[in-house]
């Protein structure tokens, strides 16, 4: 959803408690166009906390029908109410629904560990709203997939509950902040990525723009190597500015943090935002191409995107035998992880462009066809239900030793 003047009387809409539903435009050619479901939004209030619910109104395809994952979204900062946070971003949580998510943006105030708990009632009240009969909700969220999506201050709010909370199945951060400015002290840390970063284990995508006065340490960056999941990635939108993120946005965030509102580069971010969570919550591996494969590689060659990424297995170690190599790693239990392709190689020869062997999911694999004596290379690469590799681990190596065993016959001594 662009900035026009349809969003604005969404807005009163909204203010009114009702019901909208939106028409679907025509096919999207990528996540970051409209999906394929009409959308309808409901207005609720729950323990005093407003949130503008968003959800599929029919028009799924298969692949996308009830129940849904469920995400809670988490605005930037209110500066004591005065934007309408929730508002701000009632275009992210629309495109998301469009592509089969019920969306839950609530009203949040700036204190860090107060948005925190706020969050977490959400996803109670989303659980809870999916088995009472009489909700809007009954029975169209599935609780086994929850995610947490955040901009700003929200970003760091969406990254410290996916390190806090199990049920969150996955994370998408736009532009994370997590340091906050007094007059008197400068900045100062609200959340510690240090302390609570290496508990985020699930699917981590992080978005950020350079560094602006809404963000002038460009804090993803130091957020992201402390991110424990073993799937994680971050994208630089090398032309954003800050507000580009949150969708309609706002005049007062464009003129505070700088940049302007363009159009493109929200569309570039929803994409990255809707194809993470369409791979890792929906399950569906087509949408690899916009993260990993050829769409992703094309931004990046053509200078719009730059990525760091780490979907290498974890823990992948090899110890040789007299008479075999056994090989083991760490078990990554996601949906995306189908199994696993070794490949081995000898000194001074390439790697085959086909694997050596496939374990499937197992946490391990003994190569029994080796020589004594001689040294073998290998990597490991995990692989999704349609085959699409990730990135591969580092290379390792061992030999199969010679065999020492010997036959101990024992001598019976009499006196």
């Amino acid at each position: 959803m662009r900035r026009s003047a349809k969003v604005w009387g969404f807005f009163v809409s909204i203010a009114l408690f009702t019901t909208i539903v939106f028409q679907q435009r025509g096919q999207a050619e990528h996540p970051g166009e409209e999906g394929p479901s009409q959308i309808a939004v409901e207005a609720v209030m729950q323990d005093g906390m407003a949130i503008d619910i968003y959800y599929p109104q029919g028009g799924c395809t298969t692949a996308l029908a009830a129940p849904y994952p469920a995400i809670a979204y988490a605005h930037g900062f209110s500066f004591f109410g005065l934007p309408d946070g929730a508002g701000d971003n009632s275009g992210n949580g629309a495109h998301l629904a469009s592509w089969g998510y019920v969306v839950a943006v609530p009203t949040l105030l700036d204190d860090a560990e107060a948005r925190i708990e706020k969050i977490v009632q959400v996803l109670d009240f989303l659980g809870a709203a999916n088995d009472e009969v009489s909700s809007f909700l009954y029975q169209q969220i599935d609780p086994e997939r929850f995610a947490v999506v955040g901009h700003s201050l929200g970003g760091s709010t969406a990254l410290a509950v996916g390190a806090r909370d199990s049920r969150v199945k996955a994370i998408v951060a736009l532009d994370p902040v997590y340091h906050a400015r007094t007059i008197a002290n400068g900045e100062y840390p609200i959340w510690d990525p240090a302390l609570e970063g290496p508990n985020i284990t699930v699917p981590t995508s992080i978005l950020g723009a350079p560094a602006d006065a809404c963000n002038s340490q460009a804090d993803y960056e130091e957020i992201y190597p402390f991110v424990g999941a073993a799937h994680k990635v971050s994208y630089h939108i090398v032309q954003a500015s800050h507000c580009v993120f949150a969708d309609p946005g706002d005049l007062g965030c464009d003129l505070l943090c700088g940049g302007d509102a363009n159009p493109d580069l929200t569309q570039l971010s929803q994409k990255y935002m809707t194809a993470w969570l369409n791979y890792y919550l929906h399950e569906q591996p087509l949408f690899y191409d916009y993260l990993y494969g050829a769409n992703a590689e094309s931004d990046i060659s053509s200078g719009m995107v730059q990525r760091l990424l780490k979907t290498s297995p974890q823990d992948f170690l090899v110890n040789g035998l007299p008479a075999d190599i056994e090989l083991e790693w760490a078990l990554y239990e996601q949906a995306m992880i189908a199994g696993y392709h070794i490949y081995r190689r000898l000194p001074g020869q390439p790697f085959s462009s086909t694997s050596y062997a496939s374990p499937g999911f197992e946490p391990g694999f003994i190569d029994t066809q080796v020589s004594s004596g001689q040294t073998y290379f290998y990597k490991l690469l995990s692989y999704d239900p349609a085959t699409n590799e990730h990135e591969e681990s580092a290379e390792v190596m061992a030999r199969s030793t010679e065999d020492l065993h010997k036959l101990w016959v024992p001598i019976l001594v009499t006196p």
